[in-house]
């Protein structure tokens, strides 16, 4: 047998063990997600109407309030989540007989949704622990703290994760880069941007999508927090979604999910772009 053939025999195999998942991505997620299109351009009588519908939408202040919140989530939370495990990292990497510590850290990836807001519910309702401590009667999560509590929480809830691949990203930088940094007489913050920031790159690429994809994802703990109408700090777009989806409103929410899934894309087509250009270290 040719090594060609050999190759395709490898590629044909490899890939009928992707059709299942291939087949129910398409069936679930893509095919519906093109059926519901005829929804953006039409009525709820079925006539074409244009841009009509988009033109609703941005006038939504439902939709601008929950873009705004969610926007402004991504732009705090996700650096956050990022660079506190990335310093955790770097601080627990030298350090022997942690092993416990890191267990604790990453003890969020295992915990239950449903877990992690019975949890945040003891700590911030108005009977919860921050009132008692405090001593005042107040459900913080109907406050303008509300807001702090979601990013508070979606950083512990994928704290473990990023730790993971924040020390998996800092075990490949070979520890004779540091040695040949220090014989040149540069400090440790210099060998901080200059050796660890640098490579870990490809991990903190990693980091930064996964991040993205999960700040979207935050509307499950919120939700349980809070239901369908949280207080208007917390307000995202997948609680306009839920609603709008609630009320069968088919027109408002295909053109949402036109528009969110066009803004994703674009996003992640140029995060991989800069990913590649940034492809300058072997």
């Amino acid at each position: 047998m040719s090594k060609a053939l050999k190759i395709r025999k490898e590629n044909v195999i490899a890939f009928s063990f992707l059709i299942p998942s291939l087949t129910g991505v398409a069936l679930f997620y893509i095919i519906p997600f093109f059926m519901s299109l005829g929804y953006v351009t039409t009525n709820s009588s079925g006539n074409f109407i244009d841009i009509d519908n988009f033109v609703n939408l941005f006038s939504s202040e439902a939709f601008r309030l929950a873009s705004w919140n969610t926007f402004r989530f991504m732009t705090i939370a996700i650096p956050l989540s990022i660079a506190i495990p990335l310093f955790i990292a770097c601080l627990l990497f030298n350090l022997k007989g942690m092993g416990w510590l890191k267990t604790i850290l990453m003890s969020p990836l295992v915990i239950p949704t449903a877990g992690i807001a019975f949890f945040f519910q003891s700590l911030f309702m108005s009977n919860g622990f921050v009132s008692r401590l405090l001593n005042v009667n107040t459900d913080w999560l109907q406050t303008d703290h509300a807001f702090a509590i979601a990013v508070g929480l979606y950083i512990w809830k994928n704290l473990g994760f990023n730790l993971v691949l924040a020390l998996a990203a800092r075990a490949n930088i070979p520890h004779e880069y540091y040695e040949w940094a220090s014989v040149e007489g540069m400090g440790k913050i210099r060998m901080f941007f200059k050796i660890t920031v640098i490579y870990l790159m490809p991990g903190l690429f990693i980091m930064f999508v996964m991040s993205f994809i999960n700040s979207f994802r935050i509307y499950r703990e919120l939700y349980m927090l809070s239901g369908n109408y949280p207080h208007q700090s917390i307000y995202m777009l997948q609680h306009y979604m839920n609603n709008q989806f609630m009320w069968l409103n088919r027109q408002n929410l295909t053109t949402s999910a036109f528009v969110i899934t066009f803004v994703i894309a674009v996003f992640m087509v140029g995060f991989f772009i800069i990913d590649k250009k940034s492809e300058f270290i072997e």
